[in-house]
């Protein structure tokens, strides 16, 4: 299974492109996740799920604001559907050397960040649902000057963080990339019982000993870790949306330990299960 190259096609009349892309649900990686040489900025208005950049997989709700920058992969995964705000851009979209004018300088900064991924803050999030609101209903220079006003928001905001751990360019080529597409689908289907390595080294067509030096190379993680991250993140939705004790969602989540359950909980989200939920329902009351 290739990945996806995703031809951005850009109206004659415009130098970017800033649409709504609407969606029943997509609930597999391989429905979803691609690159391209454009930047991207992408507001998700309505919609939960799984978010995959490079070499992190994390959840995202409504409200969400990221932007990824040249052939960084990515994708969403839900299973409701889905309606966001997608910005795409070259990195000369105004020309040769346009981005080397010192008023430009914090925004050519923002690009280069973007390599890694970037997820901002709510402060950034309010801000910006306004300007898009204004970008995608107007044309011509107007629509520009927004995407002018957008992109200074994004440069000089706040609390920004990279989402990959190291730079994520797409320097390997497509059939690894697509190998590691196969791999995440597998663990998806699979988290909630006990994983096969022999069984997604064979859909790759490798040894096992193989698949661990590949996986280890292509995603900076090992097998373990990748795994251990679905069942955190189908945790902490479940931690949030039912009345399921820790105990049933330990193991519905994959475990069949208690402790081992708490401590990676622990290890990845930075707090226990019990100390998650009970800030959740505070942030509702």
């Amino acid at each position: 299974m290739r990945p996806e190259y995703e031809v951005i096609a850009e109206p004659a009349e415009r130098s970017f492109t800033a649409k709504i892309v609407a969606r029943k649900n997509r609930p597999l990686l391989s429905q979803a996740w691609h690159f391209h040489p454009e930047l991207e900025i992408c507001y998700t208005l309505k919609s939960s799920g799984r978010r995959f950049v490079g070499n992190q997989i994390s959840d995202y709700h409504k409200d969400d604001l990221v932007m990824f920058g040249s052939n960084l992969p990515h994708g969403f995964t839900t299973e409701m559907s889905s309606s966001q705000v997608v910005v795409q851009m070259t990195a000369d979209f105004l020309g040769d050397g346009f981005m080397s004018k010192p008023e430009l300088h914090a925004v050519k900064n923002l690009f280069t960040k973007a390599k890694r991924g970037l997820e901002f803050s709510e402060q950034t999030k309010h801000k910006t649902k306004k300007i898009l609101k204004k970008l995608l209903r107007k044309k011509g220079m107007t629509q520009l000057l927004y995407l002018l006003e957008l992109l200074h928001l994004l440069a000089e905001a706040e609390n920004v963080k990279e989402i990959c751990t190291e730079e994520y360019a797409l320097d390997l080529n497509v059939d690894q990339l697509g190998r590691i597409k196969i791999v995440y689908d597998h663990v998806m289907e699979n988290f909630k019982q006990e994983v096969s390595i022999k069984a997604i080294a064979d859909k790759l067509n490798i040894s096992e000993p193989a698949f661990y030096k590949f996986i280890k190379k292509q995603t900076k993680k090992t097998y373990t870790q990748i795994i251990n991250e679905f069942r955190i993140n189908h945790a902490s939705k479940l931690l949030m949306t039912t009345d399921l004790n820790i105990t049933q969602i330990c193991y519905d989540s994959g475990y069949n330990n208690i402790s081992y359950f708490n401590r990676k909980f622990k290890e990845i989200m930075a707090q226990t299960p019990q100390n998650f939920k009970s800030k959740y329902i505070g942030q509702k009351t």
